[in-house]
């Protein structure tokens, strides 16, 4: 074997841990030059496609909370790259739950919008995507039960459901909200750093899976628009996670996004950085998690099981 070979093996390995995909699929990349050791993760080629990846971490993430089942974060299992097509494979409990926290709706109780602004469910050959009407942005979907179909927001009271009121447009609040979105504060902040990066942890499921590995149970939730943070009861310590994802290439830089940070800070070995955006990782070691309180761990299971019914 030549060593070009068994680099191309070792990427491919390092891929499909990565992301769930098949090691022969993953091979054929290496070999085509489309994953490296760098990179084992393909990046999204737009700007477009980076924002909108990420606007589904973030939006995943505050609204999932710890409701997450199987140690399935945001609620993926895996995730498929086929030239510029990503496609997310849902844990099939959590499969319709999650389609309608992306949709946009307008919520007068909280003041704003929910949801993915721009995101619009479309039906294509059997298949669901969840397009941006921005842009030619999409990601299909993949474990979704096609005879049920996804929880869709319907007209509750203070509840708008801006995806079937525009269905083809972004909306004024819409507007407002990525023009938010792509602010850099006044600051100078690099908004596409941060969509880079929240990209990158979309297309890794099955790394930060490794947080729940040992009970399912992992809490999500944003501070602002410029951070993510996982934390989980016990088991892969916080820097161990933060140096796989590391080893995945997920700090790599790109040639035309600036990586620097508007606002000091002191390198964290349970944060990744990239220039003032952040994953934050905690492992809580939670005392309710051992192994002789099992009927806690059972009952947090059941307690998540019923939000889905």
């Amino acid at each position: 074997m030549s060593k070009r070979q068994s680099n191309q093996k070792r990427v491919a390995t390092n891929c499909s841990r990565a992301t769930g995909m098949g090691y022969i699929r993953c091979l054929d990349s290496a070999a085509r030059g489309l994953i490296s050791q760098h990179q084992p993760v393909p990046d999204a080629v737009t700007p477009e496609q980076r924002r909108f990846e990420a606007r589904i971490a973030h939006t995943l993430a505050d609204a999932l909370r710890d409701r997450q089942l199987d140690g399935a974060v945001l609620g993926l299992q895996g995730v498929l790259l086929q030239g510029e097509q990503l496609t997310l494979r849902l844990h099939p409990v959590m499969a319709r739950r999650v389609v309608a926290d992306l949709l946009p709706t307008f919520d007068a109780g909280y003041g704003g919008l929910r949801g993915v602004p721009g995101l619009r469910p479309r039906r294509r050959g059997g298949d669901l995507f969840l397009v941006d009407v921005s842009s030619a942005a999409q990601v299909c979907l993949h474990g979704l039960d096609p005879s049920r179909g996804p929880t869709l927001t319907g007209a509750e009271r203070g509840l708008t459901p801006v995806w079937r009121d525009a269905p083809d447009r972004l909306s004024r609040v819409e507007r407002d909200e990525l023009v938010y979105w792509e602010s850099d504060g006044g600051i100078g902040r690099s908004t596409d750093a941060r969509d880079l990066l929240f990209s990158r942890i979309l297309r890794r499921p099955l790394l930060i899976n490794r947080a729940g590995a040992s009970h399912g149970w992992v809490n999500t939730y944003t501070h602002h628009e410029y951070d993510i943070v996982f934390e989980w009861c016990c088991g892969m310590s916080a820097e161990a996670l933060a140096e796989v994802l590391r080893a995945s290439g997920i700090e790599s830089t790109v040639g035309a996004i600036d990586f620097r940070p508007a606002l000091g800070r002191e390198p964290h070995a349970e944060r990744i950085d990239m220039a003032d955006a952040s994953i934050v990782l905690r492992c809580l070691n939670a005392p309710w998690c051992r192994e002789e309180d099992s009927e806690g761990n059972a009952r947090i299971l059941q307690s998540n099981l019923r939000r889905y019914q």
